[in-house]
């Protein structure tokens, strides 16, 4: 009998973004042959502020933006892992592991992060899921979507043209010209690349939109957090701009709701059924305990679905339940069932 002899891939090494991008290429043409992956050097994020209020000191401004990216990152890790962007789902463990280490740099008031040690510690996290192409590409693109400048550039560069377009057709002329031309200061750098393969990514795993929404939220928040400092430098000047130019460029909130389905185990709490069209029924997750108040529509779903709902309650016993819903920063609104199925 002759015994078969499991085969160990090298993982592939990122030591550039530049890489992550070659290799995000690769996996959606169907070009590798396995998914082992391993972060070997990463340029280090970093952020200058350089003002009164910023000599070797953090204001409560800047923490937040610090803590808005933080949350991100656990929403991001929980939507691969969990398929749902709620930090809830996420154990203290997780939650240590992908804790950010900021570090404060000489300088003026200089403060950075070693990305690198986060994505080695989340692709550990993912070794389990870490076998297909699917998850393959969501960590690429999250690397992508965290780890430098480009994210940052990508977020800046859009929100110019927001700005530029707003700006232009306010009817107040008195400081048009000048907000104008501050916006207009801030450099193009493009990121083509990256942003199509990102592109590509988001059409084969959705889920790398609710990513990139994140992140972008993210650069808002962090960049938002700087617009007291005179300048804000990003990666030892790859990114450079004015504390007016953040002023302006974030009065624009890139927030908005996504569209995301939370499928699951569900217990349901209660049923108003008040509204005979439309029920309200208020239900809570087997796993995270969030509580979500979703609407029940009697013209999508026949009478076997309403009675296992009705029997759940009534048991208290849970239900399979399929929902859609809007969410943003872990908050659910404007959620629907479509299905339930009793579990035996």
């Amino acid at each position: 009998m002759i015994e078969e002899v499991e085969v160990v891939h090298e993982p592939h090494i990122i030591n550039s973004l530049d890489d992550a991008v070659k290799l995000l290429q690769l996996a959606l043409n169907d070009e590798l042959d396995h998914y082992n992956l391993r972060v070997a050097d990463l340029e280090k994020f970093s952020m200058h502020l350089v003002g009164n209020k910023f000599h070797q000191t953090i204001t409560p401004s800047v923490m937040k933006g610090f803590i808005d990216l933080q949350n991100a990152i656990y929403r991001s890790y929980a939507q691969i892992k969990y398929n749902e962007s709620s930090i809830l789902r996420l154990s203290k463990q997780e939650k240590d592991e992908l804790e950010l280490e900021i570090k404060v740099i000489d300088g003026s008031s200089g403060f950075g992060f070693d990305p690198q040690d986060l994505f080695e510690k989340l692709i550990t996290l993912l070794a389990d899921k870490l076998t297909s192409k699917h998850v393959f590409i969501l960590v690429l693109s999250t690397i992508l979507l965290y780890g430098g400048y480009k994210s940052y550039n990508d977020y800046l560069t859009t929100q110019k043209d927001i700005r530029l377009a707003e700006i232009s057709l306010e009817k107040d002329v008195s400081s048009k010209q000048e907000r104008l031309a501050t916006v207009a200061l801030l450099s193009d750098k493009s990121a083509d690349e990256t942003k199509e393969v990102l592109a590509r990514a988001a059409a084969v795993a959705p889920q790398v939109n609710t990513i990139k929404e994140e992140a972008k939220n993210a650069s808002h928040s962090l960049i938002k957090s700087a617009q007291a400092a005179d300048t804000i430098d990003f990666n030892n000047g790859e990114i450079q701009l004015t504390g007016d130019a953040a002023k302006e460029l974030t009065k624009s909130s890139p927030s908005k709701w996504v569209d995301v389905r939370i499928d699951g185990t569900y217990f349901v709490v209660n049923v108003d059924s008040s509204h005979s069209a439309k029920r309200k029924i208020r239900i809570r997750n087997t796993e995270t305990q969030q509580e979500v108040l979703a609407i029940l529509q009697n013209d999508t779903l026949d009478q076997r679905n309403l009675d296992i709902i009705q029997n759940a309650e009534w048991g208290y016993t849970h239900v399979f339940l399929k929902v859609r819903a809007k969410e943003l920063n872990g908050i659910y609104k404007e959620a629907e069932i479509l299905e339930a199925r009793q579990i035996n």
